[in-house]
């Protein structure tokens, strides 16, 4: 009986393990990664939001109006991070 366990059910097992395994794994490329991302430029001295996705493919500064395009406002008068875009 334990001979039968070991030749036919043990690799069985092991056989749907691998299976259930196999399935579990994923992805972990996130969605957001490849999202364009809208970000803000200086006018009149203040970071305002820019109409402007860029995607942070290249490394073409992303402009908006002859303006460089940031990803983060640190502050009403402070735009960090600066985004490039594809050209596309």
């Amino acid at each position: 009986m334990k001979t039968l366990v070991l030749k036919r059910v043990l690799p069985l097992m092991v056989f749907m393990l691998a299976i259930v395994f196999a399935f579990a794994t994923e992805n972990n490329t996130s969605v957001m990664e490849d999202a364009p991302i809208t970000g803000f430029i200086y006018q009149n001295g203040f970071c305002v939001p820019a109409p402007k996705d860029c995607d942070q493919i290249s490394f073409m500064p992303c402009t908006y109006n002859g303006n460089q395009v940031y990803a983060e406002k640190f502050s009403d008068t402070y735009c960090r991070l600066k985004l490039t875009h594809s050209g596309l």
